[in-house]
């Protein structure tokens, strides 16, 4: 077997791995914090769709930060409260974009159950860029405002937490925190760009 296609199979081997660890944080937060069935169905439903769409990526040629951030949006039949989505041009790795995807997914999903998607004139703003060379970092804000946010979403986190604030740090070597403020939330996540983007040979 050639070198290339040796090291495409190992890459392969250890992203099924990493979903599949994935997939067992999420059945664990599942489990711990059960939901009415119908609810329930919905969320693992959701869950599944973007691993699956961050599974299907390419290996090699890396994933766009704004497409990603696009089609899940798009995913989710976001329509609504202006949005802005700005940043550098930035590909990451497969690793980073199942992490970064399900965070959007999250994200998305609690602005349609509570937030920037569920009331009128909210707004939106997903906005990322890079800290200087010398420390390398890539930047990623997801922020809310103008959403009176219920005391239920307020005093809840759910498993967008634990992606942001467990599976960033544990599987990127990232930072990252959640805040569900009375106006919306704000998500903030820094990941080193070793970790987070593609690296050209």
């Amino acid at each position: 077997m050639p070198r290339s296609e040796v090291a495409d199979s190992a890459e392969l081997r250890y992203r099924i791995r990493r979903l599949v660890s994935v997939f067992r944080s999420i059945a664990v937060h599942m489990v711990v914090h059960p939901q009415d069935s119908q609810e329930s169905s919905l969320h693992l439903a959701g869950r599944v769709g973007a691993i699956g769409r961050a599974a299907v990526a390419p290996i090699a040629g890396g994933t766009d930060l704004e497409s990603l951030v696009l089609d899940e949006l798009l995913a989710q039949g976001v329509y609504r409260a202006p949005i802005v989505i700005s940043g550098p041009e930035i590909c990451l790795n497969a690793k980073a974009a199942e992490l970064v995807r399900l965070a959007i997914h999250e994200l998305a999903t609690n602005a349609i159950k509570f937030g920037a998607f569920s009331q009128s004139q909210t707004q939106l703003r997903v906005l990322w860029w890079l800290t200087e060379p010398a420390s390398s970092r890539l930047h990623i804000v997801w922020s809310e405002d103008g959403v009176r946010m219920a005391s239920e979403a307020r005093g809840n986190p759910g498993f967008g937490s634990l992606v942001v604030k467990r599976l960033i740090a544990s599987e990127l070597h990232g930072r990252g925190d959640m805040l569900f403020l009375t106006n919306g939330v704000l998500c903030t996540i820094e990941i080193p760009s070793s970790e987070a983007m593609l690296q050209n040979d």
